[in-house]
C-alpha cells in the first residue's frame, strides 16, 4: 500500500507543469503553526504547505503579511494560498479548500478575575467591564460575530490586525482579554514565561475545521486537483500526522480531520 502512495505521488510531482512558485501570505510569528526565526520557515502548517507545494513541482515563496494585507493581496491576484481559512460558501467563490489540515479550537484568554462568572458566549453580549482583542477579519464562530456586529460591542471588542500585536496588548494590560487559538496560547505563553501572571483560558468560544484556501484567480482546476489527490496520499501515509506531532503538547493536541472531498469539490 506504502509504495502503491508513493507512486501516487511521483506521479503527480512528474506531470505536473514546469516548476512554479506558490506565494504564501503569512505572518512572521503565529506558533506553533508558524515561525520565522534565524532567516528559516517553520510551524505546522508551513511544513505541510511546503511538503504539498514540493508533491506537485512546485515551492513555496513566503511573503509577510498581516491578515487582512493578506486577504487584499489575494483579490489583487499577488498570493496564491493563505493558511488557517474556515470554509464558507462565500469564500468559496475566491478560494480552493485543501484540507482540513487541523480543528482549530478559539478561547477567549486573559486573566481570571477580569471575567469573573463567564461560563458561556452569550454572557458577553452583556460584558461592559473590560475589553477583548480580536483579529480583523477572522471568523470567530456567528455567535461571536452577532455581538461585535452589534452596537453594544463597540467599547468591548477591539479588532486588532496582527496576532503579534493582539498578544503584546494583553501582555501589557491595555486589554482583558483576547480571542486566540488554544495552542499560539500555550505556545507565546510558555515562550515568555508568562504562567506567573494568572493567564488562562477562559471559554472555548468557537471550533472548526481550517483549510489552504488557494486563489482562484492564479490556482488553476488542474493545480487543485493535484494538490487534492496529493493531501488525500500524505493522509494516508502518515506523513501530515508525523508533522503534526512534532508540535504536540501534552496541556491540548493538535486534532487532525480525514480529508474533506467535498469541500474541494464544492471549491471547484
Amino acid at each position: 500500500m506504502r509504495l502503491v502512495i508513493i507512486a501516487m505521488i511521483f506521479l503527480i510531482t512528474s506531470t505536473s507543469a514546469a516548476a512554479c512558485s506558490l506565494r504564501l501570505g503569512s505572518e512572521v510569528s503565529f506558533r506553533p503553526f508558524i515561525d520565522h526565526k534565524n532567516e528559516r520557515w517553520q510551524g505546522v502548517t508551513i511544513e505541510l504547505l511546503q511538503m504539498l507545494a514540493e508533491d506537485i513541482g512546485c515551492q513555496l515563496d513566503i511573503i509577510p503579511s498581516p491578515w487582512l494585507r493578506a486577504l487584499r493581496l489575494v483579490e489583487r491576484g499577488e498570493l496564491d494560498v493563505l493558511v488557517h481559512m474556515t470554509y464558507s460558501a462565500a469564500r468559496s467563490k475566491e478560494f480552493y479548500f485543501i484540507g482540513p489540515h487541523h480543528l482549530e479550537e478559539i478561547y477567549l484568554v486573559g486573566a481570571d478575575n477580569a471575567f469573573a462568572g463567564i461560563t458561556d458566549v452569550a454572557q458577553l453580549k452583556n460584558y461592559s467591564t473590560g475589553m477583548i482583542a480580536f483579529l480583523n477579519g477572522s471568523y470567530y464562530g456567528q455567535e461571536i460575530d452577532d455581538i461585535i456586529s452589534s452596537h453594544k460591542s463597540n467599547n468591548v471588542f477591539v479588532p486588532i490586525v496582527s496576532n503579534n500585536d493582539k498578544i503584546l496588548l494583553l501582555l501589557n494590560n491595555r486589554v482583558d482579554g483576547v480571542l486566540d487559538d488554544i495552542m499560539a496560547f500555550i505556545a507565546w505563553r510558555d515562550d515568555m514565561g508568562r504562567q506567573d501572571k494568572n493567564l488562562k483560558p477562559i471559554l472555548k468560544v468557537y471550533e472548526t475545521p481550517v483549510y489552504f484556501g488557494f486563489n482562484k484567480k492564479t490556482i488553476s482546476k488542474e493545480q487543485v486537483e493535484k494538490l487534492a489527490d496529493a493531501w488525500q496520499a500524505r493522509f494516508a501515509d502518515g506523513s501530515i500526522q508525523q508533522i503534526i506531532d512534532k508540535y504536540q503538547v501534552g496541556e491540548h493536541q493538535l486534532k487532525l480531520l480525514k480529508p474533506d472531498p467535498k469541500i474541494s469539490i464544492l471549491g471547484l
